[in-house]
C-alpha cells in the first residue's frame, strides 16, 4: 500500500491545470502545486489530517512546526492541575493556561506586581505602578516574547513605541498592540545598505528620532551612525561604517563621509536639530550638522601619552574643548539644551552647558578602585560604570547605574536610588524596592513616564513604573 504524506515537496516540471482547482478558496490547496508563487519559500499543502482533502498553503518551515504541533496534540493531555478553571496541556485547543501548576496565573487574571505573567500575556507587571516587569528577553527561563542574543539599546519615541537594539538587530514594539516585530538587521552582522531584515548592522545601541519618522542608531563595531527611514531602506549617515582593523581606532572631523568615529555608543538631538553622539572610544562628543550632516568635535580633547607611551584619559573640567572624558558611554539633552552625559569610566555624571563641562553628579575618577556606591547630595554621591542617562520633563535625571546594577535619579541636587540592590546582581520582578538588575545598560523615558531599560546582563527588557 503506498504510504500517504502529509505534505510532499519536489522539484515541479510541469504545470497541469486541475478541473478541481476553480473550487479552491484562497490559501487552499490539494497539491503543493497549487501554492506555486502564493508562498514566499518553498510551498507546501499543509493537510490535517493528514488524509484531508483540502489544506492550507503554507511554507515547508512553518508545515513542519504546525506536523509537530498537531502530533503532540493528538498525544497530549488537557488538564487542570492547578484547579483555576482552565486547562493546559498539548492536548487543549489551545493551551490555554499558561502556567498550570499556580492558580493566581490565567487568562484574564489580574495582574499582580509579582514574578509571574499573572495574566498570560507574555509580560510581567506590565502598567502597575511602583513595579518593575519584563516586555522581552531572556536565554533563561522565564523567555518572554522572544530570546534575545544581546540586547543593548532601547529607545521610547513620541508616538509612543519602543525601539530595540539587540545585537545585529533593531526590533520595535508597537505602543497598542505591545507586540514585538524586527525591522531591521539579520542575524549576522555587516554593514549593507538594504532595505529592513536584508541590511546588516553591527552592535548597535544609542537610537533616535527624528519629526520625519527617520531612527538614526549608532553602531559601535561598524563605528559610524546609520539611518532608518520609515520605508525600512538603511543608509549610512556619518562615518566610514567598517569594522575592519585599519579603519577602527580613528577619529576626525570634517564631512560625514570623511569623519571617523571609533564605537559611537549613543545618540541624542540637541536644541537646535543637530545630532549629538557619544563617541565613547574617542572619549569625545560630537556634533552632527542637521543640514549639512558636518561632524564637529564640541567637548572632549581625547587621551594623551603618558610617560610610558600609553593613552591615558583624564576628568578634568573647564572649556569644552578642554576638558576630559574617560569612555563616556550615554548622552541626554534637557529641554532648556542642558547635555547630559554619562562619563562610565569616570564613574560619573557630567554637564556640558554654554560651552563649559562640569560634574553634575557623583565624583569623576578614573578605575574600578575609584568606583562607588552613595546616594544623597549630588557632588558627594558615588557611581560605578554608569553607561546611561535620560532626562525626564521635569528635570529629573534618570541614570543606569550599570557597575552597581541598579536605577538612581537625581533631583535638585540630590542622587536617590530607585530601584535594585547595590552591588547585587539578579533577576527579580516585582515592587521596585525588591527587584533586581543585572548590569542594567540602556535607559529611556516613554511617553507616559514609565522607563524602559536594558538590563544586559539578564537579556532582557525590563519596565519600571515610578
Amino acid at each position: 500500500m503506498k504510504k500517504l504524506l502529509w505534505f510532499s515537496v519536489v522539484p515541479i516540471l510541469f504545470v497541469f491545470v486541475l478541473s478541481g482547482c476553480s473550487s479552491l478558496k484562497e490559501g487552499e490547496c490539494k497539491k503543493d502545486i497549487d501554492c506555486k508563487g502564493k508562498i514566499k519559500g518553498v510551498a507546501a499543502c499543509y493537510k490535517e489530517p493528514p488524509d484531508a482533502e483540502i489544506g492550507k498553503c503554507m511554507t515547508v518551515k512553518k508545515a513542519k512546526i504546525a506536523r509537530a504541533k498537531y502530533e503532540r496534540k493528538k498525544s497530549g493531555k488537557c488538564e487542570d492541575k492547578d484547579g483555576d478553571g482552565v486547562k493546559a496541556g498539548d492536548g487543549c485547543d489551545p493551551p490555554i493556561d499558561c502556567d498550570d501548576s499556580d492558580p493566581m496565573v490565567k487568562p484574564d487574571a489580574s495582574e499582580v506586581c509579582d514574578s509571574k505573567d499573572n495574566n498570560c500575556n507574555d509580560e510581567i507587571n506590565e502598567g502597575l505602578k511602583g513595579c518593575v516587569g519584563t516586555v522581552m528577553g531572556g536565554k533563561q527561563d522565564p523567555i518572554v516574547k522572544f530570546m534575545s542574543t544581546m540586547t543593548a539599546g532601547v529607545e521610547a519615541v513620541p508616538n509612543g513605541d519602543i525601539y530595540i537594539a539587540d545585537e545585529h538587530r533593531i526590533y520595535r514594539m508597537d505602543a497598542s498592540t505591545r507586540k514585538i516585530k524586527r525591522i531591521a538587521g539579520s542575524n549576522k552582522p555587516g554593514n549593507d545598505d538594504r532595505k529592513g531584515t536584508l541590511a546588516r548592522l553591527d552592535k548597535p545601541r544609542g537610537m533616535v528620532m527624528d519629526s520625519n519618522g527617520n531612527l538614526y542608531i549608532t553602531e559601535c563595531k561598524n563605528n559610524c551612525i546609520r539611518k532608518l527611514a520609515p520605508d525600512g531602506q538603511v543608509s549610512r549617515y556619518a562615518g566610514l561604517c567598517s569594522g575592519e582593523a585599519d579603519h577602527t581606532g580613528l577619529d576626525q572631523d570634517g564631512s560625514w563621509e570623511a569623519a571617523r568615529f571609533w564605537c559611537p555608543i549613543d545618540i541624542d538631538f540637541d536644541k537646535d536639530g543637530n545630532l549629538l553622539v557619544a563617541d565613547m572610544l574617542n572619549s569625545k562628543i560630537k556634533r552632527i550638522g542637521k543640514g549639512d550632516r558636518k561632524v564637529e568635535t564640541i567637548a572632549g580633547k581625547g587621551g594623551h601619552e603618558d610617560e610610558e607611551g600609553y593613552v591615558v584619559f583624564g576628568s578634568s573640567n573647564g572649556p569644552a574643548l578642554k576638558a576630559e572624558f574617560n569612555e563616556p558611554a550615554g548622552i541626554a539633552v534637557a529641554k532648556d539644551g542642558s547635555i547630559y552625559i554619562a562619563d562610565a569610566k569616570n564613574n560619573c555624571i557630567r554637564l556640558l552647558k554654554d560651552g563649559k563641562v562640569s560634574t553634575f553628579a557623583g565624583v569623576c575618577a578614573g578605575g574600578k578602585d575609584k568606583a562607588g556606591f552613595k546616594d544623597g547630595k549630588a557632588s558627594q554621591a558615588r557611581f560605578k560604570m554608569p553607561n546611561s542617562v535620560a532626562v525626564a520633563l521635569d528635570g529629573t535625571v534618570w541614570v543606569a547605574d550599570t557597575g552597581n546594577h541598579s536605577i538612581r535619579k537625581i533631583v535638585d541636587g540630590v542622587v536617590s536610588t530607585v530601584s535594585g540592590k547595590k552591588g547585587q546582581q539578579g533577576y527579580y520582578d516585582g515592587p521596585v524596592d525588591d527587584a533586581l538588575f543585572n548590569g542594567p545598560q540602556t535607559i529611556t523615558i516613554a511617553k507616559d513616564g514609565s522607563l524602559y531599560i536594558v538590563d544586559n546582563g539578564n537579556y532582557r527588557v525590563r519596565h519600571l513604573i515610578p
